[in-house]
């Protein structure tokens, strides 16, 4: 069941740094800050924790993506 306007916290773990995202849903709608981002996702079919889940992973793996990038084309 989802919980209308009570703040949650998912977090993952990749290597040894745990990464976190906060969340609350209002009115269908699942807010999501992670880090100095904010996004707003339509809640659906999918629990609220795993969109977050899912949302927080590519964050995480884009960023990586940037990062190796960064280090091919600077050194």
């Amino acid at each position: 069941m989802e919980h209308e306007n009570m703040v949650m916290d998912v977090s993952v773990q990749v290597d040894d740094q745990t990464y976190t995202a906060t969340y609350y849903i209002e009115n269908g709608i699942i807010s999501v800050k992670v880090g100095d981002s904010s996004y707003r996702l339509q809640a659906g079919p999918v629990p609220a924790e795993e969109m977050v889940r899912s949302l927080l992973i590519e964050r995480i793996r884009k960023a990586g993506f940037r990062q190796n990038l960064s280090q091919k084309w600077f050194g």
